[in-house]
């Protein structure tokens, strides 16, 4: 699936995320330039993974943001997207819609955790230890999460599109979730995100993500609702707004 963004990544980041165990590479950063996503700087591996954490910030800045691939175990990565508040509205947009395209490009199964951060600490030692608690707590869910929870249990199983002639024979069109939507809900039930479009691809028989990211206004999610593609949307009501 052609991702929205349409971007590509890189051969050079391509080639340097496949030699980066070989190269001692810790931390490989990547950001969007133009119409592709290119290596950034790195950080070679010293010492254990949350010693090497403490180095993270050191790459970011306060305006700018990129996505930080970093590497847990020798085949094993972590994909970190940094977004900081003082980043424009368009980069924000554009790195959530890109993020998907560069774990499916790369590999997705090199990828065995999500991280998402708004501030250089999140990205610290203590900002990686606060992450894997958060993502193994076992804590009682609030009322969004257990919303959100009913959500992913309905969506993550399968699409059911039933047609006439299916209601005719009692049968119907199941369409499994594609990995990138999956992701996708899972973004939007942690709220990294506080949209997502699912739409049919009927001809692969699958259900896929056109856009997951975060809206600013009732406005523009309403724009980004296609008037003439079946589709899903999920979209977290913030009542302030």
């Amino acid at each position: 699936m052609a991702h929205q963004s349409g971007i590509r990544v890189s051969s050079a980041l391509e080639s340097q995320f496949r030699s980066a165990y070989t190269d001692g590479i810790r931390v490989l950063q990547a950001h969007i330039s133009g119409e592709s996503v290119e290596p950034g700087a790195t950080q070679s591996q010293h010492s254990t993974l949350l010693d090497d954490f403490d180095s993270i910030p050191k790459l970011l800045n306060d305006t700018t943001p990129c996505y930080l691939l970093i590497r847990l175990d020798m085949d094993k990565w972590a994909f970190a997207t940094y977004v900081p508040d003082g980043a424009n509205v368009r980069s924000k947009m554009l790195y959530a819609a890109t993020k998907a395209t560069v774990t499916r490009t790369l590999g997705e199964s090199h990828f065995i955790d999500t991280m998402f951060g708004t501030t250089q600490d999140d990205f610290s030692s203590a900002g990686y230890k606060r992450h894997r608690v958060h993502a193994e707590s076992s804590a009682p869910l609030t009322e969004r999460e257990q919303e959100l929870e009913r959500i992913r249990d309905d969506e993550s199983k399968v699409a059911e599109a039933p047609t006439m002639d299916s209601r005719r024979s009692h049968a119907r069109a199941v369409y499994p979730l594609h990995e990138d939507a999956k992701r996708a809900i899972r973004e939007f039930a942690s709220g990294t995100v506080n949209f997502v479009l699912l739409t049919i691809d009927s001809q692969k028989e699958t259900v896929n993500v056109e856009y997951a990211g975060s809206v600013q206004s009732h406005d523009e999610m309403k724009q980004r609702v296609p008037q003439n593609v079946p589709s899903y949307a999920l979209y977290w009501f913030d009542g302030s707004t």
